[in-house]
């Protein structure tokens, strides 16, 4: 949380700041000035740790023990799925890294989407590991890939959901506009 503050950066920063601020801005040479700018990556967080503690989460929990065979895949399962949306989100940073967006639209690498899905998939199968979810499973001799297949799919559905109820607010908003007239223009 330190590391996303703005207020923390701007106090670590404060001896280069206050340096820049006492120096005349003719002192400095044109490369000089252009190392004097934010870097392009500073208005977002680039925050490695959250990414870590899933993917330190993700290899414990797909290796440790369990008491049946299939709360042990299960396990895999979600560990794994962490693991691979950590991943993601360091390649997402990468990604941003090396091009920091520059417009005013939203907009993220494609593994965000990646990032999200093995999150989403990985908490509903990490629910799926309860006891009593896993004791279901065996009294109706359901395996393990049977839960990962449904979950993939429903994920799948709640992720396209979510597109479109986005998109029909979009509709809805550029559809009220078009009715409220709005400030009056000079032709």
């Amino acid at each position: 949380m330190l590391v996303e503050s703005v207020r923390i950066r701007d106090l670590l920063n404060a001896t280069v700041s206050e340096a820049v601020q006492k120096a005349p801005e003719h002192s400095y040479r044109d490369v000089e000035r252009d190392g004097l700018r934010e870097p392009e990556t500073y208005p977002f967080s680039m925050n490695p740790v959250p990414a870590l503690v899933i993917l330190l989460l993700g290899i414990m929990m797909s290796s440790h023990t369990q008491e049946s065979m299939i709360s042990g895949m299960v396990h895999k399962q979600w560990g794994q799925l962490l693991t691979g949306a950590s991943f993601a989100r360091g390649l997402t940073y990468v990604l941003t890294y090396l091009k920091p967006p520059k417009s005013i639209y939203p907009s993220r690498p494609p593994t965000e989407i990646l990032t999200a899905f093995g999150l989403m998939s990985g908490g509903i199968i990490f629910m799926a590991s309860a006891q009593d979810t896993i004791e279901g499973m065996i009294h109706y001799e359901l395996d393990a890939m049977f839960m990962y297949t449904i979950t993939m799919g429903l994920v799948g559905l709640l992720m396209a959901w979510v597109i479109m109820v986005v998109a029909i607010k979009g509709w809805a908003v550029r559809r009220e506009n078009r009715r409220t007239p709005g400030p009056a223009r000079s032709t």
